[in-house]
C-alpha cells in the first residue's frame, strides 16, 4: 500500500513550506522542518543536518543515535540502526548543494524509501533552505538596522532580497495549489512559467518537455515572450552540447549558456527585435529521469545570473518535477499525445509535427502516408476486441520498423494509420516506404495462436514546405487512400489533384443525396418479368431511380454505392419497400383476380444485416395490406457469400413471414452447390453475362441449360435476366427457363405507365416465337 507521502505529496509540501516559513527564527524553523519531515513519511526520526545535527526528533537525549544520522546524511547510508528503535530504513536529501546540509529520516521498517517518496524529501529540503535562506535575511536585516545610516545602501539590497524571496515562497504556494486541485497541466506549467519570467525579470521562459516514446524530441513546449516560430524550431531541435536546452538535460544540472541560445526566426520577429543572448536551464524530472527543461532567458547580453537567481530557478523546476509526476496529470498529457492500443502518436501530436514539417522542413518535399487496414472489421468481428487490440498493437510496430529515423507514425483511430516522412527528394522515396509498409503488413500475425491476415490501403501524397496546410495535405492523403481501397485490397495509389475533383464531386452527391428522400426526388420504376411460355407479367422489379436537381437522373451505379457506404440505403431501402408494395397493393385492388403481379424488391448488404429487418418487412406488409405471397425480396449472391452465416439466418427469418425469396445476378458470386442449398430461396434469376450469348455461341447456351437445369434440381424457379432479343428468349425457352426479364419485353417505366402496360395486356404480352 502507498505511504502518505505518496499519495498526498503535493499536499504535505504545502503544509511543510507554509509551516517552516511561517517560523521566528532559523533555530524553530529546523525543529519544525524535522517534525514535519518524521511526521510526513510516518518515519520514528527526522532530523536538519548542516555541519552537525542542528534539530531532531525520535532521538534519545545526549549524543546517542546523532552519528547514525550523520552517516546517512554524509555516506548516502539506506539502512542505520538507531538507538531504542533498532534497524531503519534512511534516506537524506541535500538542502540544495549537499555542501548546504541535508534533511534526514529514518524509518523502521526495512523497505527501502520509494522514488517519489525521495523526490518529496527533495522538495522539502529545497523548500527548507529557501525558507531558511528568507530567516536569515530577516535576522541579517534586524541587525543591519542597529548599524549607521552607511549602512542604507546595504540594508536596501537586504530588504530588496527579502521581498524577492517571499515572492518566489508566494509563487511556489500558487504552483502547489494549482496541482492540488488537480488544474489542466497547461494551467500549472503557465503558472510556473508565468512565475519564473516575472520573478527573474527574463525576456522568455519555457519548459519543454521530452517525448517519452523518442528520448531525442520535445513534445511540449510552453513559453511566454517566445515567438511561435521559435517555439516550432525548439520542438524540432534535437540533442546537441550547444543547446543549453538539451544541455541541462544531459547533464541533470543547471547550465549557463552565452551566444544565440534559442533557435528560432529572424531576430527582427523577437520582441524588439532582440533574440536572447544568455540563458539559464534546469532540468525537470518524472520520478528519477530527466522529462525535460525549465530555460529563462535574456536579450541583455551582459546579463548574470547569480546563486541565488539559479536557485529561484531550481525551485521552479522541481514544481515542474512534481506536477510531472502526478499521476494524473502524466496521464492527461500522454493520453493527449499517445494512442493506449499502438504507443503511436495521436492524431493530435501527428498534425502537430507536420505543421512543423511544413512550415521548417530541411527537404524541398514533405510525403504523407494515409493507411487503412483492409479486413480489419472481419478480425474484430471474429475473435473480438481484444484480438483486434493485438493486431493493431502488431501493425503499429510493423509500421515503425519501416521508417527512417526522424520520419513519425500515428495512429488517427480505428484502423486509420498515417505515417510522415519528412526531407525527401521526390515522391519515389514515400512509395518506397509505403511498399515497405504494405509488404511487411501482408505477413501472418499470430494473434492468440492463430494465423490472421490484413492488408492495407495506402493514399500517398508529396507537397513543398509552404504550398499547403497541415490538414489539407492529409485530406489529400486520405482521398488517395480511399481511391487505393476502391481498386482492390492491398493497394497504394499517389494522389493527383483529379482525385480531388472527384472527391468533391462524391462528397457533394451524398450531401445531396442525404436530403433526397425528404425533398421526394427518389422515384420507383418497375420492370416486368415474363412467363416465358404464356407472355403472362407475373412479377415487376422495382428500381430505384433519383432526379438530382440540376443534374436530371442520376444512375444507380453512382449513388448506391454511396447510400452503402455512409448508411443512407437504410432508410432509403426501407422507403423502396414501403412504396413497392403500397403500389402494387393498388394494382391487386385494380385488376382481375389472380392477374395481378408480384413486386420484387431488391435488398442490400446493410439490410440484412440488421436484426430486426424481418420485423420492419412484417410492418410493411401490415400497413400497405399486400398479402405476403405478392412480395419477392431479392439478395445478390455475392452478398449471399460475404457472411453466409448471418444470411442464413435472416432469410429464415423472412421466409417465415411467406414472402419470396430469390437470388439475383447468379452466378457471378461463386458459391458451391452445398452453400445454395442451404440458402432458403425460391428463385434463381439468371445473370445477364449469362444470356448475353445463347443466341450464337452454343458453349453460352449449355452454360445457361446447366443452369436451368441446377434450379430444378434444387426446386427453385429460374429467371433470365437482360433478354434483348428473339432469339435469346427461343433459347431460354427452349432450355426450360420459366420467367425471362429484359428490354425484349419491356423497359423499366414509372408507376403510371406500368398500370396502362398491365390494364393493356390481362391476357398476356404477345411473344415472338
Amino acid at each position: 500500500m502507498p505511504s502518505p507521502a505518496e499519495v498526498f505529496s503535493t499536499q504535505l509540501l504545502v503544509q511543510f513550506l507554509t509551516a517552516v516559513s511561517s517560523c521566528a527564527d532559523e533555530d524553530a524553523a529546523a525543529v519544525v522542518a524535522a517534525e514535519r519531515a518524521a511526521a510526513a513519511f510516518e518515519a520514528e526520526v527526522g532530523a536538519v543536518v548542516l555541519d552537525g545535527v542542528v534539530a531532531a526528533v525520535g532521538l534519545p537525549e545526549g549524543v546517542a543515535g546523532r552519528h547514525e544520522v550523520l552517516g546517512v546524511a554524509h555516506r548516502g547510508q539506506r539502512e542505520v540502526e538507531v538507538p531504542g528503535i533498532g534497524l531503519c530504513a534512511a534516506l537524506a536529501a541535500p538542502l540544495r548543494e549537499p555542501a548546504d546540509g541535508h534533511l534526514v529520516v529514518a524509518r523502521a521498517s526495512t523497505v527501502p524509501f520509494s522514488t517519489a517518496e525521495a523526490h518529496l524529501l527533495r522538495g522539502m529540503a529545497r523548500a527548507y533552505h529557501v525558507a531558511v535562506g528568507s530567516l536569515r535575511t530577516v535576522e541579517g536585516e534586524r541587525a543591519m538596522r542597529a548599524l549607521s545610516e552607511q549602512h542604507a545602501a546595504e540594508n536596501a539590497r537586504l530588504l530588496e532580497s527579502l521581498r524577492v524571496r517571499h515572492q518566489l515562497l508566494e509563487h511556489l504556494v500558487g504552483v502547489q495549489r494549482a496541482v492540488t486541485r488537480r488544474a489542466p497541466l497547461d494551467e500549472v506549467l503557465g503558472t510556473i512559467v508565468d512565475s519564473a519570467r516575472t520573478l527573474l525579470k527574463d525576456d522568455v521562459a519555457a519548459i519543454c518537455l521530452v517525448d517519452r516514446a523518442d528520448p531525442t524530441r520535445f513534445v511540449h513546449v510552453m513559453s511566454r515572450g517566445m515567438p511561435a516560430a521559435a517555439e516550432v524550431e525548439v520542438r524540432r531541435s534535437r540533442p546537441s552540447s550547444t543547446d543549453p536546452t538539451w544541455a541541462a538535460i544531459r547533464a541533470d544540472r543547471v547550465v549557463l549558456a552565452r551566444g544565440p541560445v534559442l533557435r528560432g526566426p529572424e531576430p527582427d520577429e523577437w520582441p524588439g527585435g532582440r533574440p536572447p543572448r544568455v540563458a539559464l536551464a534546469a532540468p525537470v524530472h518524472e520520478g528519477a529521469r530527466p522529462a525535460g527543461v525549465l530555460v529563462v532567458a535574456s536579450a541583455d547580453p551582459a546579463r548574470d545570473y547569480g546563486v541565488e537567481e539559479q536557485a529561484v530557478l531550481e525551485a521552479f523546476a522541481e514544481q515542474v518535477s512534481l506536477a510531472l509526476t502526478d499521476a494524473l496529470t502524466l496521464a492527461e498529457m500522454d493520453r493527449a499525445n499517445h494512442d493506449t492500443v499502438t504507443g503511436l502518436a495521436t492524431r493530435r501530436l501527428f498534425m502537430q509535427r507536420l505543421d512543423e514539417s511544413l512550415t521548417a522542413s530541411a527537404g524541398p518535399l514533405v510525403g504523407v502516408c494515409f493507411i487503412d487496414l483492409d479486413r480489419f472489421k472481419m478480425v474484430n468481428d471474429t475473435l473480438g476486441h481484444a484480438a483486434g487490440d493485438q493486431l493493431l498493437f502488431e501493425v503499429g510496430a510493423r509500421i515503425r520498423a519501416c521508417l527512417r529515423p526522424g520520419d513519425s507514425a500515428a495512429r488517427f483511430g480505428g484502423d486509420e494509420f498515417a505515417v510522415l516522412v519528412e526531407s525527401v527528394e521526390d515522391v519515389a522515396q514515400v512509395v518506397a516506404i509505403a511498399d515497405r509498409i504494405g509488404e511487411s503488413l501482408r505477413q501472418a500475425a499470430i494473434i492468440d495462436g492463430r494465423q490472421v491476415f490484413v492488408d492495407a490501403s495506402i493514399g500517398i501524397v508529396t507537397t513543398t514546405p509552404g504550398e499547403i496546410d497541415a490538414e489539407s495535405l492529409v485530406r489529400d492523403a486520405d482521398v488517395a487512400m480511399y481511391q487505393a481501397k476502391q481498386s482492390g485490397a492491398g493497394r497504394y495509389v499517389v494522389f493527383d489533384l483529379e482525385m480531388r475533383d472527384s472527391f468533391e464531386r462524391r462528397v457533394a452527391l451524398e450531401g445531396d443525396l442525404r436530403s433526397a428522400l425528404a425533398h421526394h426526388e427518389l422515384q420507383l420504376h418497375y420492370q416486368p418479368i415474363v412467363d416465358l411460355a404464356s407472355g403472362d407479367v407475373v412479377c415487376v422489379e422495382a428500381l430505384l431511380r433519383w432526379s438530382r436537381p440540376g443534374h436530371g437522373w442520376v444512375p444507380p451505379l453512382q449513388f448506391i454505392p454511396v447510400a452503402e457506404e455512409t448508411g443512407l440505403i437504410l432508410a432509403i431501402g426501407e422507403w423502396v419497400l414501403r412504396e413497392a408494395c403500397r403500389q402494387a397493393r393498388g394494382w391487386h385492388t385494380g385488376l382481375s383476380r389472380g392477374l395481378a403481379p408480384a413486386v420484387a424488391v431488391n435488398l442490400s448488404a446493410r439490410q440484412l444485416q440488421e436484426p430486426g429487418f424481418a420485423d420492419q418487412v412484417a410492418a410493411v406488409l401490415a400497413e400497405t395490406g399486400l398479402p405476403a405471397d405478392a412480395l419477392v425480396l431479392e439478395i445478390t449472391e455475392s452478398i449471399l457469400m460475404k457472411d453466409r452465416e448471418t444470411a442464413i439466418t435472416r432469410l429464415r427469418e423472412l421466409k417465415a413471414l411467406g414472402v419470396g425469396l430469390a437470388v439475383d445476378d447468379f452466378g457471378t458470386g461463386y458459391s458451391s452447390l452445398t452453400y445454395l442449398r442451404s440458402f432458403p430461396v425460391d428463385i434463381l434469376k439468371i445473370d445477364k453475362a449469362f444470356v448475353d450469348d445463347v443466341a450464337r455461341d452454343q458453349e453460352a447456351a449449355q452454360l445457361a441449360r446447366a443452369i436451368v437445369e441446377l434450379g430444378r434440381t434444387l426446386h427453385l424457379s429460374t429467371v433470365a435476366e437482360g433478354i434483348e432479343s428473339v432469339d435469346q428468349c427461343d433459347v431460354m425457352r427452349s432450355s426450360a427457363c420459366a420467367l425471362g426479364q429484359g428490354y425484349l419485353f419491356s423497359r423499366p417505366m414509372d408507376a403510371a405507365g406500368l398500370w396502362e402496360l398491365l390494364q393493356s395486356t390481362e391476357n398476356g404480352l404477345e411473344l415472338a416465337r
